[in-house]
């Protein structure tokens, strides 16, 4: 969840790009970004440096972006490093990300498995999450042996958990307080 700030810098940024009609195109490139920073976060790490002056910042950042990103992206980038809020630009995309999804009747979901779910089930899965919601699901798919089977789904700041190992646990304990 972002800060009030960082919240408030991406709506802003939000409803700038609906006036000029370029949300989904901001939308994905503010994703590509935020991905490039994950991945290189020296690049960050030198935007907050206090040592580094204002204009060197700037024009890194034009020849890093120019001509790729929206000139309106370009110069949020230019004004959130210029405010000292660069450090809040990860938390900035996802909550931009969310503003979008809001509006267009979007939902994310996180499923988690413990082997890789074939086409038949993700569609199904699919199919019955958007009749639940009644939103286009995005349906983002990760898989970890440790919950041994079952799928735990991760709907918004909800969580559906049908993993065996919180089944197990949850049997372990009933057996714990029977025994004790």
């Amino acid at each position: 969840m972002a800060t009030i700030v960082n919240e408030r810098y991406a709506l802003s940024l939000y409803e700038a790009a609906r006036d000029e009609d370029k949300v989904s195109e901001i939308l994905d490139q503010f994703a590509v970004i935020a991905e490039a920073i994950r991945e290189a976060p020296d690049f960050l790490k030198m935007l907050q440096a206090p040592a580094i002056a204002l204009e060197d910042k700037k024009k890194v950042l034009h020849d890093a972006f120019s001509g790729k990103a929206d000139p309106y992206l370009l110069n949020f980038l230019m004004l959130i490093t210029e405010k000292r809020r660069v450090g809040g630009l990860l938390e900035m995309q996802e909550a931009y990300k969310q503003h979008y999804y809001e509006e267009h009747g979007i939902i994310e979901v996180i499923a988690t498995t413990a082997v890789p779910m074939d086409d038949a089930l993700t569609d199904q899965l699919i199919a019955k999450l958007r009749k639940i919601t009644s939103k286009e699901v995005i349906l983002r798919k990760k898989v970890d042996p440790s919950i041994l089977g079952g799928i735990v789904i991760k709907l918004g700041n909800d969580q559906i958990d049908t993993s065996v190992k919180t089944r197990l646990a949850e049997l372990t304990q009933k057996m714990t307080q029977i025994i004790a």
